[in-house]
């Protein structure tokens, strides 16, 4: 029962306008974690008549998505526990370090009070903590979830096909985010996305039997349930090059090679070991040696008396479509220009390096560097010239660093260093000098004409005192480089750090809003 907030008047009777308005408060906010439900219920019917495109795992990640987009919770986790007994991650949207924390490592069949998923996963009863609290069942796992500011969570199965699949995790900062008809909401959803992944399994089966059927523009192999080959079709002939006698004498096991899974090839073995569905993607070597990416899929047949009879093998080339998604996924964490990380990628890496630095207890230097002299070139000569400057200077810096180092560009003039493995302070100045000395070289950007730029730089050493998480990181080196460009003519070196931003230069610890620059990146 959550308790009105303690604004009693001396008397200790509270104004009746004041209870009121407190309780007012508490019914919208019920109200509107109603409505975000039925909005998350109403988005995942949408998926529901567009589900066939997707792939389960497809659909799990987007209801995450979802959940997050409409403000269910803070943090999503669907997964389940794999052979030995650990669970493992089929979605997530969130922290993904938060949620590897709690869900990454968990033994479905240690003691139900040890965790709130193997109590869920053992009963396959919905389990909801209005408010997390400071003792008693899972007080080790709540101290966790407190400790990054989070008050609530909700543990509910999933099950699919009639049997315990996986669990869906949802936490939230509001203490009172799953109550009342809350928890009736969220387990209509859950049933829903239950439904939408039965649908899912029904239309991919049909849809493969149809195109094993019709089998115009796929491959198919028909095996025997010995895995003997008695059929291929000619868009297998032309997909693989082997004819069918060649696959006869051979088997299928001829399309494999050194860049094939073998944990996928187990997969496989062990669907057809045990006459089941299976659906993915391999490597597989076509006759004159080249490699394609192989969407296979394979469905057993059955007679009336339910014996396994045969396989049907459906082949589908998916070279193109992985490179085009290769693509789009660099594109997504690199930089158009320099061809260095992004803002996007550097979150992750930095999020990974932060915590190697916490498990190997050593440090990491995050540099935050702006260019001095680059507005003139871009003024003088162009934005044309100003890209040209800044393709050396991306370059520069990747070749300056060492392997294990990591460069991101952030947008201008701005670039952003990770430094790790160092052993003092002595040693990261040393890989500083070189990257000043590599940027302080003279670039030609016309024939005729050669510029150069200098470097002012922000150091935040991880772990640090003030530093939480990486935002404060990031912000703490970004007012060490504000302090550094206030003393350009005086400090004694390029870079500064942060404890000594602190003291160097008055009201360091709050600058002011930097402008933007206004360099302009080619448009794509």
């Amino acid at each position: 029962m959550t308790v009105p907030p303690p604004d009693h008047p001396p008397d200790g009777q509270r104004p009746r306008r004041s209870l009121f308005s407190w309780r007012e408060g508490q019914a919208n906010a019920a109200i509107q974690r109603q409505q975000q439900l039925m909005n998350l219920r109403g988005a995942l019917a949408l998926a529901l008549q567009r589900a066939a495109p997707l792939r389960d795992l497809d659909i799990l990640h987007q209801f995450c998505e979802l959940v997050l987009h409409h403000r269910v919770a803070q943090h999503a986790w669907i997964g389940r526990p794999d052979a030995e007994g650990n669970f493992h991650t089929l979605a997530l949207a969130g922290s993904r370090s938060i949620l590897a924390t709690l869900c990454g490592s968990l033994d479905a069949d240690q003691s139900r009070d040890r965790s709130p998923l193997a109590l869920v996963w053992h009963d396959q009863k919905p389990y909801y903590s209005p408010a997390l609290p400071p003792t008693g069942a899972f007080a080790d796992w709540y101290l966790q979830l407190r400790q990054v500011k989070l008050q609530s969570a909700a543990v509910l199965p999933v099950p699919r096909g009639q049997q315990d699949w996986a669990l869906l995790l949802l936490l939230h900062r509001d203490p009172e985010a799953w109550t009342g008809d809350s928890q009736m909401l969220l387990e209509g959803i859950v049933r829903n996305l239950c439904d939408l992944l039965e649908d899912w399994d029904t239309q991919q089966r049909q849809m493969i039997l149809g195109a094993a059927l019709k089998s115009a523009l796929e491959g198919v192999v028909l095996c025997d349930a010995q895995r003997r080959v008695l059929y291929v079709n000619q868009s297998s002939f032309l997909m693989t090059g082997y004819h069918q006698d060649e696959l006869q004498r051979h088997g299928m096991s001829v399309l494999q090679g050194p860049k094939t899974d073998v944990q996928e090839l187990a997969r496989i073995d062990r669907a057809l070991a045990e006459g089941n569905f299976y659906d993915g993607r391999l490597i597989n070597y076509r006759r004159d040696g080249e490699t394609f990416w192989n969407h296979l899929s394979i469905v057993p047949i059955r007679n009336r008396a339910g014996e396994l009879t045969h396989f049907v093998g459906i082949q589908r080339d998916i070279s193109r479509e992985i490179q085009l998604m290769e693509q789009l996924e660099y594109e997504s964490r690199h930089d158009r220009l320099t061809g260095l990380a992004n803002r996007r990628a550097l979150d992750d890496e930095l999020e990974v390096a932060m915590a190697r630095a916490g498990r190997n207890s050593s440090q990491l230097a995050l540099c935050m560097i702006d260019l001095d002299r680059f507005k003139p070139v871009n003024d003088l000569y162009g934005h044309e010239a100003g890209d040209v400057v800044l393709k050396v200077i991306g370059r520069r810096l990747r070749d300056a660093l060492r392997r294990t180092d990591y460069v991101a560009r952030l947008g201008g003039d701005e670039f952003v260093l990770l430094i790790e493995g160092y052993h003092n302070m002595e040693e990261l100045g040393l890989i500083l000098a070189k990257v000043e000395a590599v940027v302080n070289e003279p670039i030609q950007i016309r024939a005729d004409t050669v510029v150069g730029v200098r470097l002012s730089m922000g150091v935040c050493i991880y772990p640090h005192p003030k530093v939480q998480d990486m935002a404060d990181l990031l912000r703490f080196a970004d007012q060490a480089l504000y302090a550094s460009k206030a003393r350009k003519t005086t400090r004694p070196r390029y870079w500064m750090l942060f404890d000594e931003a602190l003291t160097a230069v008055p009201g360091a610890q709050t600058p002011p809003k930097r402008s933007r620059k206004t360099h302009r990146d080619p448009k794509p």
